[in-house]
């Protein structure tokens, strides 16, 4: 026999007593779940040769020079975005 609404989640509702607004019931204090001894898993992580490749070579491009002297321009507020550059490259690099 089907329920009130036709929804099994609404109607378990309904027959628990629960209102559709705002009427649940208070809980009378929290349960904490712990980890069964069990239950424990180790997780195994394979990293690809092309990530281990860009891990490698993430440093080697950086120019410090550059980064610190944008660092100075932004602290100073000297720094300004160009938004039309950023648009226009966004828009080469997506085609």
């Amino acid at each position: 026999m089907k329920g009130i609404t036709g929804n099994p989640a609404l109607d378990a509702y309904h027959r628990m007593g629960i209102s559709p607004v705002g009427g649940a019931r208070p809980v009378d204090r929290a349960e904490v779940s712990t980890p069964t001894a069990g239950g424990t898993s180790a997780a195994e992580v394979k990293i690809s040769s092309r990530a281990r490749d860009l891990a490698a070579d993430a440093g080697r491009d950086i120019d410090s020079g550059k980064v610190e002297a944008l660092k100075a321009r932004i602290q100073d507020g000297s720094f300004r975005v160009d938004s039309q550059k950023i648009a226009q490259r966004m828009m080469e690099q997506l085609g």
